[in-house]
């Protein structure tokens, strides 16, 4: 299970126009660089914002996590 955002981190690099995939694996805690992984699209949860501080980014970050976890688990 993971959190997955597709895009270009507008608030960190907002002129960016390279995509990065970026899956949160949920209670996982390993190194996994280099490796190949498979992912499926379950569903999307948002847009992609730009925020005004890197809190408010944390607290939608865990939000998202927060309805990801809801979403897979009534799958």
């Amino acid at each position: 299970m993971a959190a997955t955002n597709i895009g270009v981190n507008p608030t960190f690099t907002p002129d960016k126009r390279t995509v990065n995939v970026e899956a949160h694996i949920l209670d996982f805690d390993r190194d996994l660089y280099g490796q190949e992984l498979k992912l499926e699209f379950i569903t999307r949860l948002r847009d992609e914002l730009k925020f005004d501080s890197v809190d408010s980014l944390l607290a939608q970050i865990h939000a998202d996590i927060a309805k990801t976890r809801e979403i897979l688990q009534n799958l």
